[in-house]
């Protein structure tokens, strides 16, 4: 009997240990194909915005229409254990500003984090606690409202007006009904003083908001202000363009118009 548990017991352990290795080897993996990477996003960073989204492998298809020209294109790229993810913004084809972010996995070893941190420091800034911040790339652009209207240098305004703050329309979404992060920094900042200025948004999301905001406080506006805003919404009515709207756990499309027309209703 000692002399089978004791067979047992050497047979788990080789087993524990093949596996042990292979998680080795596997980690091993990850880490050079991760760092090699790391190292081509830097040079390719370090050289100009064509070569980057080059060695991100962007594809020319699947941009969101925006309205008045503009397109927005969200996605990423993993290599090993690494994945960097990207929201593009084009202006007739053209590239105008982006935001690139990444993260260090909570469940690597503080050698691997401090490994990570060193690398993607040569071109994210990486805090104490590992949380590497996004890299922005022509945010003064992204914030630039659309033309007919006076640029306003307001951080929380330019926060809301920049299609990298996400374009999905609503309130709460998703499975847990969380807050949308545009909504949030809209709520923060929407006043009868600029909303005016936010229908003027490149994003379009922001554009529904504030239409959403008009109409839901219309006794708060003087006469002035109607007749501007009036017209201004006549005007995005007009545009012929699908948005994203989000109402309970999903996330569908639906025409300007029509969703500004509900809106009119908000009581």
């Amino acid at each position: 009997m000692k002399k089978r548990n004791f067979i047992l017991i050497i047979l788990a352990f080789g087993i524990w240990n093949i596996s042990f290795s292979q998680r080795t080897e596997v980690e091993k993996y990850y880490v050079r194909v991760d760092t090699l990477f790391i190292s081509q996003l830097t040079e390719a960073y370090n050289k100009s915005t064509e070569e980057l989204l080059k060695t991100l492998e962007v594809k020319n298809d699947r941009r969101e229409n925006l309205g008045f020209g503009y397109q927005i294109k969200e996605s990423g790229k993993g290599v090993g254990s690494i994945s960097f993810n990207y929201k593009i913004l084009y202006y007739k084809n053209e590239v105008i500003a982006y935001k690139l972010s990444t993260y260090i996995k909570a469940n690597k070893s503080r050698r691997l984090k401090k490994l990570y941190k060193e690398r993607l420091s040569e071109m994210f800034e990486v805090k104490d606690d590992y949380k590497t911040e996004p890299i922005y790339f022509g945010i003064d652009k992204a914030n630039d409202p659309l033309s007919g209207i006076e640029r306003r240098n307001d951080i929380g305004l330019n926060k809301i007006m920049n299609p990298l703050a996400g374009i999905i329309f609503g309130n709460r979404c998703g499975y847990g009904m969380n807050v949308l992060n545009n909504r949030k920094l809209f709520d923060k900042i929407i006043k009868t003083e600029n909303c005016e200025y936010l229908l003027y948004s490149k994003n379009p999301a922001t554009r529904l908001m504030a239409v959403e905001f008009y109409y839901c406080n219309l006794t708060e506006f003087n006469i002035n202000q109607k007749k501007s805003i009036d017209m201004r919404i006549e005007e995005l009515k007009k545009v012929p363009l699908l948005t994203r709207n989000c109402y309970g756990c999903t996330v569908g499309s639906d025409f300007t118009e029509r969703t500004i027309t509900e809106l009119k209703n908000c009581r």
